[in-house]
């Protein structure tokens, strides 16, 4: 017992006894109850940056913006309207890769606190099965009346038993995926998202055509892993 749970005890000699077999274990497992699968602010949080994130890295171009604009456009001036709202969009960019950051620092916190509650759930359930083995050791020196009640009082054991270790998949798989979607953040801010900038800046005095391609391939990958991200929580 991992984490000092109570220990089987002799079954009582009653039914009521009987019927409350394991009650001290199950009064241990309803305290400090961690938050259910699923409530993960954290992912949430980050997800929606990078999502922004996105968003501002498709409109930061400023000489495609200006192509974007019809002969029309050009005429009204939109074109520069354009270009300055790109401007406006890759000095938001700053603001959100700090909030990336602030937000995948949350998720590093989030993984040890899902870590925990997985280790917690999968050890619920050996400790929950202990007693289930305990019980059925000692069902022979009882009657059979109160063989039947010990026996439904085991069942329910057993079942919570299973249902803890469905909650131990559940936590590990929730790791998982913020894992990987803490894996896609940094992907995206500490590697494409730079290359992206620094070949939009060297296209200012090196050739504009292939920097150009480059910095839509990066855009290309950023949007996919921005997708990819996405798509956990579809």
């Amino acid at each position: 017992m991992i984490r000092g749970w109570p220990v089987p005890v002799p079954v009582a000699a009653d039914a009521l006894g009987l019927s409350r077999y394991g009650a001290s274990l199950l009064d241990a497992l309803g305290q400090g109850t961690p938050p259910p699968v699923g409530h993960d602010p954290a992912a949430a949080r980050l997800l929606a940056v990078l999502t922004q994130l996105g968003a501002v890295v498709q409109s930061a171009n400023p000489t495609a913006a200006r192509r974007r604009v019809s002969w029309w456009g050009r005429l009204l001036g939109r074109d520069v309207e354009q270009e300055l709202d790109a401007h406006d969009s890759q000095s938001r960019l700053g603001v959100l890769l700090v909030q990336a950051d602030a937000a995948a620092q949350g998720i590093r916190a989030q993984l040890a606190q899902q870590a925990a509650a997985q280790e917690r759930a999968a050890d619920a359930a050996m400790t929950l099965e202990a007693w289930v083995d305990a019980g059925h050791l000692q069902m022979a020196a009882l009657a059979p009346p109160l063989q039947d009640v010990l026996a439904q009082r085991l069942d329910h054991l057993r079942r919570l038993a299973a249902l803890q270790q469905v909650e131990a998949g559940q936590w590990q798989l929730l790791r998982e995926q913020n894992a990987a979607l803490l894996a896609r953040s940094q992907r995206i801010t500490e590697t494409l998202l730079p290359a992206w900038r620094q070949t939009l800046l060297a296209r200012r005095v090196d050739d504009q055509q292939q920097r150009d391609q480059q910095a839509a391939q990066l855009l290309a990958q950023i949007r996919a892993e921005v997708a990819s991200a996405q798509a956990r929580l579809d």
